[in-house]
């Protein structure tokens, strides 16, 4: 079946029990030694401590991120070195055992289950290796561990691309899961949250209680895809319309025929089959395109003067893994994971028609779905995980009624969705005028 080319032209209107560790990870699809459009590490971020009587600030921790203010949280991207300084301005002697600065990842799910899938941490301080501001020593254990004054220590924490996990001991022998390093996210529909912190803690000495400083991270990976096809480049360089399967067939996958049956208005028997394609590469950048064609085939004339483009449900779903382990001995078999399934739609296909190709009975449509710019990239790590997919649940032309009405999809391909646009010219829209107000509803 021949399929039209696109007709319009872009410009209208708790700690977890896990061992962990840093390995070296096997081998990913991503672009390495290429430069990454992000902005500078160049942002301060300043937070304190303030004593309670006086309101002065005693404690500032100062971080110095990629986020576009100093009101947003501190921004870091995959591979970050996160660096700043430690300050303490004490008006009295004090005493302090020990100033820690540690780095959390932090899984949680339903508000109960809390799992740290990362976890590292350095001293900056210890009163029982040395004296602050000296190199030797110190000898009077009357003043071991006595602040007073100002002292400022740097520190510097690099974040792994990903995490190896002790998930089970088997046979005795240790095994592992390696994990990518997820992004943050706060996800209020399925109630799970990705966190990343950086924690201060002033231990005092004696059965003096400590302070603790807690700092929220922002993190994203990077990850881009490849190019497209070169005639869809030259089509977005040029603001020509898209090539068609025909034309650029290396730059559309043809998704498995769907057949339909069903009656209108409940009288007359209709059988048609939809031939959707979809623009490759199948991975998409957050707040970028996907193409879409449509051919609707069919021997009843009628039921295709009733095929419009609010007919053809196309949605972009997010499917969601989750479950608790199963604590276990720690000596016996894999922690096992009660998994449940959930899914939910993230964005819909706008379609519209395009002029007919020289063939009886076939109605022909393009469409484009926007990737919603906040969505979160794919993920896996412990006992969550969450996946995108185009899924199709069929035609709802008016007056037609399908033979077996199911909630299961007629048809569903999966896709990854990046943080980054490929290294080559930003795909267009090719929404015409009359429908760009309904999609950019959507």
């Amino acid at each position: 079946m021949s399929l039209p080319e696109y007709q319009y032209r872009s410009g209208s209107a708790a700690t977890s029990q896990l061992d962990i560790h840093q390995p070296a990870l096997p081998g990913y699809s991503r672009t390495t030694a290429t430069v990454w459009d992000v902005p500078p590490a160049e942002q301060e971020h300043n937070f304190h401590l303030t004593d309670k009587k006086t309101g002065a600030q005693w404690l500032t921790m100062t971080v110095m991120s990629r986020a576009s203010s100093a009101s947003e949280q501190p921004t870091f991207y995959q591979g970050a070195n996160i660096a700043g300084s430690l300050k303490l301005d004490l008006d009295k002697e004090v005493l302090v055992d020990e100033v820690t600065l540690a780095l959390y990842g932090r899984l949680s799910i339903f508000s109960h289950s809390i799992s740290n899938f990362f976890y590292t941490s350095k001293t900056l301080y210890s009163a029982a290796e040395q004296s602050p501001g000296s190199d030797s020593p110190v000898t009077s254990l009357l003043k071991r561990g006595k602040l007073k004054g100002h002292y400022d220590w740097p520190y510097s924490v690099r974040l792994p691309k990903g995490v190896s996990i002790l998930s089970a001991i088997l046979d005795s022998r240790a095994e592992r899961t390696n994990y990518r390093l997820p992004p943050s996210f706060s996800d209020e529909q399925s109630n799970v949250h990705v966190q990343y912190m950086l924690v201060v803690r002033v231990n005092r000495g004696g059965f003096k209680s400590g302070s603790k400083l807690t700092v929220p991270l922002t993190y994203i990976p990077l990850a881009r895809p490849s190019p497209p096809t070169i005639l869809r480049q030259l089509a977005y360089q040029e603001d020509h319309p898209l090539v068609g399967p025909d034309g650029d067939p290396d730059g559309w996958k043809a998704l498995e025929l769907v057949k339909i049956e069903g009656f209108l208005f409940k009288t007359v028997r209709v059988q048609a089959t939809c031939d959707i394609r979809i623009s490759k590469p199948l991975s998409y950048t957050r707040g970028g395109l996907v193409h879409l064609l449509c051919s609707i085939r069919s021997d009843n004339k009628q039921f295709l003067d009733l095929a419009v483009p609010q007919s053809i449900n196309l949605a972009l779903v997010q499917r969601i893994t989750f479950g608790e382990a199963i604590q276990k001995a720690r000596f016996s078999e894999r922690l096992e994971v009660q998994t449940t399934i959930k899914t939910l739609e993230r964005a819909t296909a706008s379609w519209w028609r395009v002029p007919a190709v020289d063939e009886p009975g076939v109605k022909a449509f393009a469409g484009e779905l926007r990737v919603p710019a906040d969505l979160v990239p794919a993920c896996q790590i412990l006992y969550y995980g969450h996946e995108y997919e185009l899924v199709f649940q069929g035609l709802g032309a008016v007056g037609f009624t399908p033979i077996t009405a199911s909630k299961k999809p007629l048809l569903v391909e999966p896709i990854t969705i990046v943080t980054a646009f490929a290294q080559a010219p930003r795909a267009r829209s090719y929404i015409p005028p009359e429908y760009a107000t309904k999609a950019d509803g959507h």
